[in-house]
């Protein structure tokens, strides 16, 4: 009999506990937004909308490349072979994109100087050119908007053509650079990467092999773009400031010009209950 008693007052709590949590007014607000969010679903795909689309930006510039390549070598000094390049590069950037944007940079370089244990050397053939491909996820940070800051780490191949061989090398590359918001559609963008490669693929392995191979580049360059616009620019801003500062002013004008026509009825109101008080005592 104690147990079916308890069991009956167990009963009558969970019940009592069920309709007040069907009362509480916070899942009410659960369910509605609940029903808020599947309204945000896109009838197509069964996902909620996107509101802020993903897009890339492209920007272009100039760029140069110090290459440097070590053969080891035993009861002598190591074989060095540095090199020398100069060229262009464009990078293609996500925008909007989760967990993080990424950029995918392309840069073509022609050979300027090449030295072999610090000895210059002399090109035998002018045609001799490089390219350099590297995939980065991209990090952002920013200093009070004036200066964005940039991070990137990610993968790296590398290709040149020199007089004796086709250097195929790829490793891991980093990037940090900055962007200046020039103007509105505007920004200069200076960037620096290091990378450390393995420069041994293809078959130059075994005629040529090379025990370590690192390059540093560092590009200037521009970006103009309609779609991701510097909401703050050196240019733009100042403006921008002027423009919100007059129509703060007009509209504490129109606040102020409500506020004296709303007072100035009362005021003839109370003149004129003040004027038939006084008549009366007469």
């Amino acid at each position: 009999m104690k147990l079916i008693k308890l069991f009956a007052l167990c009963t009558v709590f969970i019940l009592a506990g069920s309709l007040s949590f069907a009362e509480d007014p916070e899942t009410e607000q659960s369910v509605d937004v609940q029903e808020s969010s599947e309204e945000d679903l896109n009838p197509k795909t069964g996902f909620p909308n996107i509101t802020e689309k993903p897009f890339v930006v492209f920007d272009y510039g100039l760029s140069a490349a110090w290459v440097t390549r070590i053969q080891k070598q035993t009861g002598r000094s190591n074989f060095v072979f540095e090199h020398t390049l100069a060229g262009l590069y464009v990078t293609m950037e996500t925008v909007n994109i989760k967990p993080c944007d990424s950029i995918l940079r392309l840069a073509a370089y022609y050979p300027l100087a090449y030295t072999f244990n610090d000895v210059p050397q002399i090109a035998k053939q002018p045609i001799l050119y490089a390219a350099d491909l590297a995939f980065m996820p991209l990090f952002r940070a920013d200093m009070w908007n004036y200066v964005k800051i940039n991070f990137a780490p990610g993968l790296h191949v590398f290709y040149q053509l020199t007089d004796d061989w086709h250097y195929i090398q790829a490793g891991l590359i980093g990037m940090a650079g900055v962007e200046l918001p020039i103007a509105k559609r505007w920004t200069i963008l200076a960037n620096g990467l290091a990378s450390f490669d393995y420069a041994n693929l293809g078959s130059n392995r075994d005629m040529f092999p090379i025990d370590w191979a690192w390059t540093y580049q560092v590009s200037l360059g521009v970006r103009y773009s309609k779609k991701k616009e510097n909401k703050y620019s050196y240019i733009g801003s100042k403006k921008k400031i002027k423009a919100e500062k007059q129509e703060e002013k007009k509209e504490d004008a129109e606040v102020s010009a409500d506020q004296t026509e709303a007072t100035e009825p009362t005021e003839a109101g109370e003149s004129t209950k003040t004027s038939e008080e006084a008549s009366p005592s007469e």
